[in-house]
């Protein structure tokens, strides 16, 4: 009887081992047709020689990559790289002699492979409290969301919403110290992963478990490490804060800004609108799904963090990061409304890339 017993834990576990694997090629077939229907539009838009140098030296890309090749500046200058986070060009930098030290290959090939991490965890997140289809409808969410273009770029798009979903898997399964160490690693990426703070900081007070606040003191850690090591290369302990401050214009809070989106009546207007109305419904699905505490700890911060910044607005890039959004979007939209959702997500993707590269003035700067 033991022995049946055992026989049939075992099984169990190849099921579900199975099960795992097929929902994450099912999000892995998605995401490989969606960098090629990028790919293509990239190629129309530059030219098929042009194309990856093109889109690894637009924007913030062509900072990161020289963090990967020279490392933090000494002073801060205007748009000083100590603004941006240290550990996707660390990352770079670690890839780069596969690669010949061409670091435009290296940092795209380190976004491809946290692209695909970040589909596949957002979908365990989703799996974990919704089922196979749920979480498979949601890594393809990734995979096409609008803002997915930078999953393909020199940005730490990828690597922070895979991490980021991590931390939440965790944090719902209350294993404090892994999520704690996905959350370190998170805010040592991205600004817009540090929320990730108080979500682990809500469910150790739910928790009501001394063991429990491990996650929130851990997932500090990252960013403040890089304060730290910003310390010792610039002589200030707010080395990032200034560098935000004076490089950039950043973290100035204004609670006017949404109201200046609307007076300049432009394509600009239209994509921070349809942004807005993305935003608004994904809160309701999150309300639907009534999704853990944890999440909505991580998406308010950050969705308010960006609405109510000075020089941000809500674009395509930073509705990536909210990962709770397009978890519940998928948990709550099923069947035909879930292909709809999917193709009109890949339409959008699509139609940013093309307002972004090929229509500049239609809208910010992403």
């Amino acid at each position: 009887m033991q022995d049946q017993l055992f026989q049939d834990a075992a099984s169990g576990v190849d099921r579900a081992r199975a099960t795992g694997r097929s929902c994450v090629a099912a999000i892995l077939a998605v995401y490989v047709a969606s960098r090629l229907i990028l790919l293509a539009v990239l190629v129309d838009i530059f030219g098929a020689h042009r194309a990856l140098i093109k889109i690894a030296s637009i924007w913030d890309g062509r900072y990161y990559l020289q963090i990967a090749a020279h490392g933090y500046p000494s002073s801060i200058t205007h748009n000083s790289v100590a603004a941006l986070f240290p550990l996707y060009p660390a990352l770079v930098r670690v890839a780069a002699p596969l690669f010949g030290y061409d670091w435009a290959v290296a940092g795209t090939a380190v976004s491809l492979l946290t692209g695909a991490a970040a589909c596949v965890a957002v979908g365990a997140l989703v799996r974990n409290r919704a089922g196979d289809e749920a979480g498979v409808r949601a890594g393809r969410l990734v995979a096409l969301a609008p803002g997915a273009f930078f999953l393909s770029i020199p940005y730490p798009e990828g690597l922070a919403v895979a991490l980021c979903a991590g931390t939440l898997l965790m944090l719902d399964r209350r294993r404090w110290l892994a999520a704690g160490l996905l959350g370190a690693f998170a805010t040592a990426a991205s600004s817009l992963a540090l929320p990730i703070v108080g979500a682990a900081a809500w469910a150790a007070w739910r928790a009501d478990s001394r063991r429990a606040w491990t996650a929130p003191l851990l997932a500090a850690s990252g960013f403040a490490a890089f304060c730290l090591y910003l310390w010792v290369r610039l002589g200030t302990p707010f080395g990032w804060f200034d560098a935000e401050r004076s490089g950039w214009g950043r973290h100035r809070v204004d609670l006017w800004s949404p109201v200046r989106w609307f007076m300049t009546w432009s394509g600009i207007t239209v994509m921070e609108t349809l942004c807005v109305a993305a935003a608004i419904a994904g809160l309701w699905a999150m309300h639907k799904a009534r999704v853990p505490g944890t999440w909505w700890a991580f998406t308010v911060p950050l969705l308010a963090s960006v609405i109510f910044d000075s020089q941000l607005t809500l674009r395509p890039r930073f509705l990536l990061g909210a990962v709770p959004i397009t978890a519940a979007a998928a948990i709550v939209v099923r069947g035909r409304g879930a292909r709809a959702l999917v193709l009109a997500s890949g339409i959008g993707m699509v139609l940013t890339v093309v307002a972004y590269l090929a229509w500049p003035g239609f809208s910010y700067q992403p």
